[in-house]
């Protein structure tokens, strides 16, 4: 099959990586894959790249930094053109922003490819965007973000959720059962390796020795809720240090200044993601935060992922999927999502190294044996098999 894969995020952001690493396991399986995703810099000529033999075009974008994500007219218009140079058995769409949204219905509809559409995030009717802080942004855009993400999945031959909660939702809009179908996000055991803590640590410049429990995300929504956690640990432990790793975020530094936390807390701001997996390798445990909201109820983080293949026991919240992750497999503790009781799970493995080892020996196996990106590939091969059959 010649699939096309449209996504919104910048590369190496967000639902990228569940496009990617869903190609890279198709290239592997004989098919061939293009992976569309909007470029950190380019204004009108795309950059065209082959990663892990997946053909990635990053398309040209209008939008400034964060504004980067789907909407830009421009960006739109240059993707409907530039694919239909081509024939494609599969379009798969990842959510419905304008970028990915218009080229796959023109797809559809004008080459007669078959459309999938992935659903990744609970954006409008309450979800994430009722989470932003500009009254613009939660308010009065929501309609738009609804309308987007409920109006045109009923053109779609097929449909993939992350999340049970959204495969709920397709069913509570007569959504037909036979087409949505529900495949998490996986481990990327192929990219992250488990690397020695000593060797990490001095290549960053971080204490060799002290418990160091880490964050890495792009999103960062709940960052006070690790904030708030640590500093409750720092109780008991006080020689702990957090690790944090993505874009800045001034509220989070004033947040560290007020509770006066500067000393314990290395900020090492976005990185590469070729990166990450050393910081990664620098922690003791790995931080999860995941407040009870819609928002988050219907997430499947990729990075819960990445987490697993690091090797490194993760503390959590008891939300959505990711208590069936935890079920039954010792890989790190759920809590509530209140700074004390967050805190309390934080500091309970850091003081106990040996425990959190084991832990994280868990974790790698789960990702090898259960969520490996590859176990996911049959079943989306199936997915795209019934819309080219019609169904």
């Amino acid at each position: 099959m010649h699939v096309l894969m449209l996504n919104h995020n910048v590369i190496w952001r967000s639902t990228f990586f569940r496009a990617f690493y869903f190609a890279r396991e198709l290239v592997a399986r004989g098919h061939r894959v293009t992976v569309a995703t909007i470029s950190s810099d380019r204004l009108f000529t795309p950059r065209v790249s082959e990663i892990d033999g997946v053909q990635v075009v990053e398309t040209p974008d209008l939008g400034i930094s964060l504004a980067r994500t789907g909407w830009d007219p421009w960006d739109s218009l240059f993707r409907i053109a530039y694919f239909q140079r081509e024939h494609f058995d599969i379009v798969h769409g990842f959510d419905c922003r304008p970028v990915v949204l218009a080229p796959s219905l023109l797809l559809r509809y004008g080459r007669s490819a078959r459309w999938v559409s992935d659903w990744a995030d609970w954006w409008g009717r309450g979800g994430a965007i009722s989470e932003r802080k500009s009254w613009i942004g939660r308010v009065a855009f929501a309609p738009f973000e609804t309308f987007l993400e409920e109006r045109f999945r009923w053109l779609a031959n097929q449909i993939t959720v992350t999340s049970r909660a959204l495969y709920e939702r397709c069913i509570s809009m007569k959504l037909p059962r036979d087409r949505v179908h529900y495949i998490p996000s996986g481990a990327n055991v192929r990219g992250i390796r488990v690397r020695d803590r000593v060797e990490c640590r001095q290549a960053l410049g971080l204490h060799p020795e002290a418990p160091t429990a880490c964050f890495v995300g792009f999103v960062q929504y709940d960052l006070e809720l690790v904030i708030r956690g640590f500093a409750e640990a720092k109780r008991t432990l006080p020689e702990a240090r957090l690790l944090l790793v993505g874009p800045e975020n001034r509220q989070a530094q004033r947040l560290i200044r007020e509770l006066q936390l500067e000393a314990s807390i290395s900020d090492a701001g976005p990185q590469p993601f070729c990166e990450i997996e050393n910081y990664l390798g620098a922690a003791d445990i790995l931080l999860l935060p995941m407040s009870d909201n819609l928002m988050n109820r219907a997430r499947g983080p990729i990075k819960l992922g990445d987490y697993l293949a690091a090797g490194r026991p993760i503390v959590a919240n008891p939300v959505g999927d990711i208590v069936d992750v935890f079920r039954g497999e010792e890989i790190g503790l759920l809590a509530a999502d209140t700074p004390q009781a967050y805190g309390a799970a934080i500091g309970e493995l850091l003081a106990q190294p040996a425990r959190a080892s084991q832990l994280g020996q868990n974790a790698r196996r789960l990702a090898e044996q259960r969520y490996a990106w590859s176990a996911y590939a049959p079943t989306l091969e199936a997915v795209y098999d019934r819309a080219r059959a019609g169904f």
